[in-house]
């Protein structure tokens, strides 16, 4: 499973991240990846961060996700 979080410019982006690493951990699966530059995070049609993407599929943009709400997201694709 590969899990990248798009955005870094700003604090809901830097903890959306923050967020994603734990429930990654408790989760087991891989640490994610941070993406922030625009032109890559443009790749995933995504206009808004902070966003999530799971397996290449945008599953969250434009609001910062807590730790369960990104375990259970990481949990409905195991």
């Amino acid at each position: 499973m590969k899990i990248i979080t798009l955005g870094s410019c700003c604090k809901k982006s830097t903890q959306n991240h923050e967020n994603a690493v734990v429930a990654a951990k408790n989760c087991g699966v891989d640490e994610p990846v941070n993406i922030g530059d625009i032109k890559e995070i443009m790749k995933y049609g995504v206009m808004s961060t902070p966003a999530l993407v799971i397996d290449n599929k945008v599953v969250a943009m434009g609001r910062m996700l807590s730790v369960e709400q990104i375990e259970k997201l990481i949990k409905d694709r195991l």
